[in-house]
């Protein structure tokens, strides 16, 4: 049923269909191996990081642009996120996303589960990967709740039946008059449209896709330093990475620009992370000494998140529903020693897993698209009320009045880490080993959040000078060569049969065809299908309701390079017994 008709429901109408706008039937899924237990897995699912995108009550009763069924019926299945029937989930929100609680009231946020959850079909089950890369189309998701939201201010109808069903959810709304809501929906639709518009690349990215960096960029520097001017398109979209051994890596990203190997760095990717998917840091209030951010990101429950994650495993493949061609993984482990493991380093499965260094490579030698890594590297912002501001500590330099937006985005997310931690928000279902960790906190033992906590503990990393402050800014303000050199991470390959498509920018739909030299390799390919093909080690590429066609030809879509190890002097047998062998990993 349509209120209303025009340009807004046109628009409405290509999102849908750009999202494929038919939900997937999602089946009861089941679970891989990968060290989980229920317990476990719900608390990936389903612990706030600090992610406000929409005031939660909002999101229960809006409804659809050009319609009266609410934004929420399909649990978003219809962009690709997940359904998550359980008690913990009484509004039937999609899977990772939750309401985060705060001091202005409750929202609707995003965990690290929405975007590093998959799902396929693999010979008639529904297999669930934690940790493994989502398929989900955020910019159709966002795209839609705008115009949503700008439908409903606009609409007395749509105004109407939103202000009625929210009576019917809050006293406090029964007791707010119509012209005061109506104008706090505006106030917030506004700012909703600024910010899609913001997000608007000339490259859509698409099903399994989105740009991190630019969204993380424009969020602290744009919106958060209030300077729209700072915000850039973001058109480098990659793929969402699988989180399993992501722990114990030196470094992360796609460009292996975040050192990794100490709690505050992971915490700071945590950090950086979340601001990208709505947490929001108030730059305004700023106190000396040192320098920190009121922020909304729940570091406390970001260092609980990370515990978790390091004790997930790489899915194994699922041997009962295919097998495996031993004789053919033998001569491709072969292969592998020969081509590969010089760059992708194999983690045995019969060890613990522990810290690793992941090799990182020269673009000008792996040859694949560039756009993530010089967008890295170039992109300018203003500092504002920053500039000429020493951070983390009264170490030189100050602030330029413009610079790399990565360093920019570095020093806010520095002040939001040295922000006192909110032990009031402590998320439910914390594990033994968890409550050990916040005791350790809480005394300043690791690097976590309080800044006594940070400070103690770099006074056993002080430099030969014996300069405290040189060594917090040394380990608090590094970064990594490989930004400006224009790298991209070879990490270890172990469950990649199930993180399809393939290359740092999703450009590769399956294994064999990323063992092809790129000149072979399909141009064009549909995403999101969810089929499974265990021969070429992917998804299926036909078109199909809610796929997405990705164009290789496109900026920051090439799917060029990773084809100088040997793959030119391939045999088409030898190749596909590296597939096999890939398989085992």
């Amino acid at each position: 049923m349509m209120r209303k008709s025009g340009s807004r429901c046109v628009f409405a109408a290509a999102v849908l269909m750009l999202a494929g706008g038919i939900a997937q039937a999602q089946d009861k899924p089941e679970y891989l191996g990968q060290g989980w237990s229920n317990n476990d897995r719900t608390f990936f699912y389903t612990t706030s990081q600090g992610s406000q995108l929409m005031p939660y009550d909002w999101f229960l009763v809006l409804e659809r642009p050009c319609s009266n069924v609410l934004f929420r019926v399909d649990s978003l299945t219809r962009f690709g996120y997940l359904a998550f029937a359980d008690r913990s989930n009484p509004d039937g929100l999609p899977l990772g996303f939750v309401k985060d609680s705060g001091e202005t009231g409750d929202w609707l946020g995003m965990t690290c589960a929405a975007c590093h959850t998959a799902q396929m079909k693999f010979a008639g089950k529904t297999l669930q990967i934690d940790g493994g890369p989502t398929d989900a189309d955020m910019w159709a998701f966002i795209s839609e709740l705008g115009a949503a939201l700008a439908e409903t201010a606009s609409s007395d109808a749509k105004f109407q039946a939103f202000a009625d069903r929210l009576r019917g959810l809050s006293t406090t709304a029964s007791a707010r008059p119509d012209d005061l809501l109506r104008k706090d929906l505006q106030a917030f639709s506004d700012y909703f449209t600024k910010f899609v518009t913001s997000s608007k690349s000339d490259v859509v990215w698409g099903r399994a896709r989105l740009d991190a960096f630019g969204m993380i960029f424009n969020r602290a520097t744009g919106i958060d330093l209030d300077d729209w001017s700072n915000t850039h398109q973001p058109n480098a979209p990659v793929s969402y990475p699988f989180l399993w051994d992501t722990h114990w890596h030196d470094r992360v990203q796609w460009n292996g620009s975040a050192p990794n190997r100490l709690a505050i760095e992971q915490l700071g990717r945590n950090v950086g992370e979340v601001l990208g998917v709505f947490a929001k840091t108030d730059i305004k209030k700023t106190f000396l000494p040192p320098l920190f951010f009121k922020s909304t990101a729940k570091r406390v429950s970001q260092v609980l998140i990370e515990q978790k994650l390091a004790t997930l495993r790489s899915p194994i493949w699922p041997q009962a529903l295919a097998k495996i061609d031993a004789k053919k993984a033998a001569e491709g482990a072969r292969l592998y020693q020969q081509h590969c493991v010089s760059c992708h380093a194999i983690v045995p499965r019969n060890k613990p897993l522990a810290s690793l260094a992941v090799t990182v490579t020269p673009i000008a030698e792996v040859g694949t698209d560039p756009v993530m890594a010089t967008n890295a590297r170039d992109k300018l912002s203003k500092s504002g009320i920053l500039e000429g501001v020493m951070m983390p500590f009264p170490v030189p330099p100050p602030i330029p009045a413009e610079g790399p937006s990565f360093e920019l985005t570095g020093k806010i997310v520095i002040g939001a880490i040295l922000a006192p931690p909110d032990w009031d928000t402590l998320p439910t279902g914390i594990d033994p080993a968890g409550k050990k960790l916040l005791s350790s906190i809480k005394t300043g033992q690791p690097l976590m959040g309080a800044p006594q906590a940070i400070i103690s503990s770099l006074q056993s990393k002080i430099d030969a000078s014996g300069d405290l402050r040189k060594s917090a800014n040394d380990l608090l303000l590094k970064r990594a060569t490989n930004t400006t050199s224009l790298s991209y991470k070879a990490r270890p390959l172990d469950g990649i049969w199930a993180t399809a498509p393939y290359l740092h920018n999703g450009s590769v739909p399956n294994l064999y065809q990323l063992l092809l030299p790129a000149k072979e390799r399909m141009k064009k390919f549909y995403v999101g299908t969810r089929e499974f093909d265990p021969v070429n080690v992917g998804f299926v590429t036909d078109q199909r309701d809610g796929a997405f066609e990705l164009d290789t030809s496109l900026p920051g879509n090439s799917n060029t390079g990773h084809d100088t190890y040997g793959n030119d002097n391939l045999t088409d047998e030898q190749r596909w017994q590296l597939v096999e062998y890939l398989k085992t990993l």
